[in-house]
């Protein structure tokens, strides 16, 4: 059965270009990492401050690989480290632990691996956990900082009008945290409906999203929203049987979820290898596959399966190719779809006029093998070189020889000035 609606898959890139108040931070890689690596309050003994996360990062500073694919940073290139780095040493940091310091004695939650390793960094066992829900809030409060303010400027009308050129028939998958998306759409479906108890939170029911019998466009946060938390009140007993202790419900602001978590301790669930994994709101780290089996995330992965085998029209905003399963089913695209698939890629590309031949440098490999795929082209220059000379000298926008992949290079803002020209390709 053919299907019109168009599928999204919405990177944290894509809200870099709004305006907001200066005190506000931007959610940029960079400086969410130095944000974070600030020292934190230490709740155990009064006046004490803890400094693990920088003292994380310049460990993986001076022991981690260089990147030397840029040819153009001379003889001293530096690592690349950044949050999600981080915040996986202290997880994995926290899982093993309790082994090293022989306090683990349940063997559900032995890490396999653990008589293997030992620990070369110092660290208080007691203040992990801390650290890593004021590590987590940081995050939330970052991105809370441009969720709450993005309406109120009208510089940033092109934000949610590009959203509600789409808003009819579209399939949101988003990967950073934000409300942003329904907020500028305003009608959807994401499968959460009131808990018909006491009305502090909407439970999901994913039958809502997958029958949506209004045919609305879904809101489908693949990696957690501020929004989200788990269970609050005290009467579990109607949830006990059908919900897990690590599924989450939506509240209504971020406020309220915030001193939810405030104070909070919670156990916390482990993998099938006993190694204990951190669970919030928000999914964040380099174990995201681990993190996947709550609701309402298992039911979203699902959901992104049946749209990308459904829906031929496919647009990437903002994303850095970084989550492997995601990319991988992306791929399927070609497979699915072969070249009936259209494929429209938004991204931020600072490649000058003369260095336009050097797509093994400009585009990172996960992209890169992306778009050789798409494009039919066996190497990264070719890509950019196919795309280059297929360029619109009026949009910017470039085009794949086989019609099937449409970039737009200069940004999530400038794209969407070019509105228009995206749903007359994807209709093409």
């Amino acid at each position: 059965m053919e299907n019109n609606r168009t599928t999204f898959l919405i990177g944290a890139g894509t809200p870099l270009d709004l305006v907001l108040p200066q005190d506000v931070i931007k959610p940029s890689t960079t400086k969410i990492t130095n944000d974070v690596r600030r020292v934190y309050t230490d709740y155990l003994t009064q006046g004490d401050t803890i400094t693990i996360v920088d003292d994380i990062y310049n460990w993986l500073m001076k022991n981690y690989p260089p990147d030397r694919s840029n040819p153009y940073v001379g003889e001293t290139p530096t690592p690349y480290i950044h949050f999600e780095h981080l915040f996986h040493v202290l997880e994995m940091l926290d899982a093993y632990s309790w082994v090293w310091s022989r306090n683990s004695k349940n063997p559900n939650l032995y890490p396999v691996f653990a008589p293997f390793v030992q620990p070369n960094i110092s660290f208080d066992t007691n203040t992990l956990s801390s650290v890593m829900d004021q590590f987590i809030l940081r995050i939330m409060d970052i991105v809370n900082g441009y969720d709450s303010n993005f309406l109120n400027y009208h510089t940033n009308e092109w934000y949610w009008k590009f959203y509600q050129q789409f808003a009819k028939d579209s399939d949101f998958f988003v990967l950073n945290y934000d409300a942003t998306i329904e907020k500028a759409i305003g009608t959807y479906e994401d499968g959460f409906e009131a808990d018909g108890i006491q009305n502090v939170f909407l439970r999901f029911n994913p039958k809502r999203l997958f029958e949506n019998p209004n045919g609305l466009s879904t809101i489908n946060h693949m990696h957690g929203c501020i929004n989200y938390y788990f269970q609050s009140y005290k009467n579990i007993n109607e949830d006990t049987y059908t919900f897990l202790f690590h599924d989450l419900y939506k509240y209504p602001d971020y406020a309220t979820v915030k001193g939810l978590m405030t104070g909070r301790g919670q156990s916390q669930p482990c993998t099938q290898s006993g190694e204990t994994y951190y669970s919030s709101p928000i999914v964040t780290g380099l174990r995201k596959t681990d993190k996947l089996n709550c609701v309402p995330f298992d039911f979203y992965h699902a959901n992104m399966t049946n749209c990308i085998i459904r829906n031929h029209k496919l647009v990437i905003a903002g994303y850095s190719f970084g989550d492997l399963y995601c990319n991988n089913l992306l791929e399927r695209m070609n497979f699915l779809h072969g070249d009936q698939k259209r494929i429209v890629l938004i991204d931020f590309w600072n490649i000058q006029k003369g260095d336009r031949i050097h797509g093994g440098y400009w585009l990172n490999q996960n992209q890169g093998q992306f778009l050789c795929h798409m494009t039919n082209c066996g190497d990264f220059d070719g890509v950019i070189h196919q795309l280059y000379k297929n360029e619109n000298s009026q949009t910017g926008a470039l085009y794949s020889d086989n019609g099937c992949l449409m970039v737009l290079p200069k940004g999530f803002k400038h794209a969407a000035t070019c509105s228009n020209e995206i749903v007359a390709f994807l209709n093409s």
